[in-house]
């Protein structure tokens, strides 16, 4: 396994990891404002916690392309 091809190996590893933070960075603010809305009398829906999603997903679309680029260079 040539350099390249650790590298892509690791940046496949580290967005695999954002997708499982990503879930469950959404899980827990949305378990939080489901029961603050209904306990404290928050005003925002549960759905806003999605929004916490934004940046993971920004994240795993900079790893893939990332991995085309390398790939890319690799058959250079």
């Amino acid at each position: 396994m040539n350099n390249k091809e650790r590298i892509i190996k690791t940046i496949k590893i580290i967005a695999y990891l954002f997708s499982y933070m990503m879930v469950t960075v959404v899980a827990f603010n949305y378990g939080y404002m489901y029961y603050a809305i209904k306990f404290d009398g928050a005003s925002a829906p549960p759905s806003v916690s999605f929004i916490f999603a934004v940046p993971f997903i920004i994240a795993i679309l900079v790893c893939v392309v990332l991995i085309k680029i390398i790939k890319k260079r690799m058959k250079e």
